[in-house]
């Protein structure tokens, strides 16, 4: 109870000096006591209530009746009951208000839009049941709609900004490391920003008559460029600054000249509002996608790490047991013949000696592309070698030529190694069958990225054609799965005319362009060992 007591009357003394500040500051732009209270101290009473705990309510209300007290006191013809009356009518509405206030970003700005609005009209309707304004002058009611909404739109936001600043933010513990941790201090932003407002005041001061209507574009630029920079929270902070840039260029001006500057300020304080909220959606946005992007680089190398495990073990089963059975089946037919001396005995073992080595040569094959044992034994440029003899490209007089500079080997991982052999495999398997190619060649290189181009002078075909086959299109997905870029050009040689020069036809053939990342973005070397 001691402690509620003590918190209440610090809250009572902060928003006592608070709201007697922001009066002496809505009084010298108003010029009306009145209107200077339903300016900054009743928007300031609502931005504290929506964003604090409702027991120390009281303390806030309280801090604002006994201003309104000491101002009928203190000045003639003030209107108290008038005020109090709105200050009291706003107490059901931000009790409802915050049955509604929480939830999404968006929300709680439309909560607080309709508060704003709701209060506003409350404001008016009770100067005038007060007889302070006549009713039937609209246009002075109207001015005091307008008074209540442009401060509504200036504070509360800001009483919002303070309260996400302090309230929603993890704060790191300090720490030794923080504290030695030097603070980075953005001067040349601070500068940029500075001179902009600069400007702004010359420009609202200084600027010729007839050019008078163009310094609210000049105004937007800081709203603008906060915005961009630094959201919403930087669109709101160039509002306010915009405001008190306004206000401070503009005395001695009529009435007409204070609706303009009103309008003008809740059309800054919306557009900045609005516009910093787009902004940092869509960061937001950026951020939850780069985020998902780093996990699905992940679950890809696992993935792979998984498929490639799962591959070895198979191979080295069928390696293990149909070895074996082979064997002991060459042996069953080697004793088969010694024993069956009949011609048609013979042929049989014979028949099953030769099936038991078909066997063995089409498993050898099978176990070469399941997991190929000379990558795992002698690397990547030995096994692409096995692969270009095992598909026999001599024979069918293709010559193949590799550039692999020994740095490659130094950047080289299990899981680039394993995805670019894969690619290798496919691409030669396409060449032997169907390029009709003379001539391929496979380069690599190394720089923030490892990149591998296999290219060909064969027959070509429709790149459209990529996406029907499961060898192309898997091959495609599997690198942009772990964030690397595969390019497929090919140009099929047509039938021209034999009155066209042999020089001007452009060649055909194929290239296979694929980029890797060494790692994924934040993602360490040690990182994927662990998995």
């Amino acid at each position: 109870m001691r402690s509620f007591g003590l918190t209440s009357l610090c809250i009572w003394l902060f928003v006592s000096c608070s709201w007697f500040c922001l009066w002496g500051i809505s009084f010298y732009f108003i010029m009306d006591p009145m209107l200077a209270t339903v300016f900054f101290p009743f928007a300031l009473r609502l931005g504290l209530t929506l964003h604090s705990v409702k027991k120390y309510w009281l303390a806030i209300y309280a801090a604002e009746w006994s201003g309104l007290l000491l101002l009928a006191v203190s000045l003639p013809n003030y209107h108290w009951q008038a005020l109090v009356t709105a200050s009291v009518l706003s107490i059901p509405v931000t009790l409802l208000a915050r049955r509604y206030y929480k939830g999404m970003q968006w929300r709680l700005l439309v909560v607080m839009a309709v508060s704003i609005t709701v209060l506003a009209v409350l404001n008016t309707l009770a100067l005038s049941s007060f007889h302070f304004f006549d009713i039937s002058n609209t246009q002075r009611l109207g001015f005091v709609f307008l008074v209540s909404m442009t401060s509504g739109l200036m504070l509360v936001p800001s009483c919002y900004l303070i309260w996400n600043y302090l309230f929603q933010k993890s704060w790191i513990p300090l720490t030794v490391d923080v504290v030695s941790r030097p603070v980075e201090f953005r001067s040349q932003h601070l500068f940029f920003f500075c001179l902009l407002f600069i400007a702004n005041i010359l420009l609202q001061v200084h600027l010729p008559e007839q050019l008078s209507l163009f310094a609210p574009f000049c105004l937007a630029i800081p709203i603008i460029v906060l915005a961009f920079r630094y959201g919403w929270e930087g669109a709101l902070l160039g509002t306010l600054l915009n405001s008190i840039a306004l206000i401070a260029a503009r005395s001695e001006i009529s009435s007409i000249e204070i609706v303009d500057l009103l309008l003008s300020l809740s059309a800054q304080s919306l557009t900045g509002i609005l516009l910093g909220i787009g902004i940092q959606h869509q960061r937001d946005l950026n951020t939850r996608l780069s985020k998902q992007l780093k996990r699905n680089y992940s679950l890809s190398r696992q993935l792979v790490t998984a498929e490639e495990s799962v591959r070895q073990n198979i191979a080295r089963e069928l390696h293990d047991e149909i070895g074996q059975n082979i064997t002991a089946i060459r042996t069953q037919a080697s004793i088969l013949k010694r024993l069956e001396t009949t011609p048609a005995g013979g042929q049989c073992a014979d028949s099953i000696e030769q099936l038991s080595l078909n066997i063995y040569d089409t498993t050898k094959g099978l176990l070469s592309q399941l997991r190929p044992k000379t990558l795992d034994d002698l690397g990547l440029k030995a096994a692409i070698e096995q692969v270009i003899r095992d598909l026999d490209f001599e024979s069918q007089e293709i010559d193949v030529a590799m550039s692999y500079p020994k740095a490659v080997d130094t950047v080289m991982t299990d899981m680039l190694q394993i995805t670019l052999f894969r690619v290798v495999q496919e691409a030669l398997n396409n060449i032997a069958k169907y390029a009709n190619a003379s001539e391929v060649l496979i380069a690599f290189s190394v720089d923030s990225n490892i990149t591998m181009e296999i290219e060909d002078n064969g027959i070509g075909f429709k790149t459209s054609d990529t996406l029907k086959g499961f060898g192309l299109r898997g091959m495609k997905e599997r690198i942009e799965a772990l964030g690397g870029q595969c390019v497929i050009t090919s140009f099929t040689q047509p039938k021209m005319p034999l009155n066209i020069p042999a020089d001007s036809i452009q060649p055909s053939g194929t290239t296979i362009r694929v980029v890797l990342p060494l790692f994924a973005p934040n993602y360490s070397q040690q990182q994927y060992k662990s998995h």
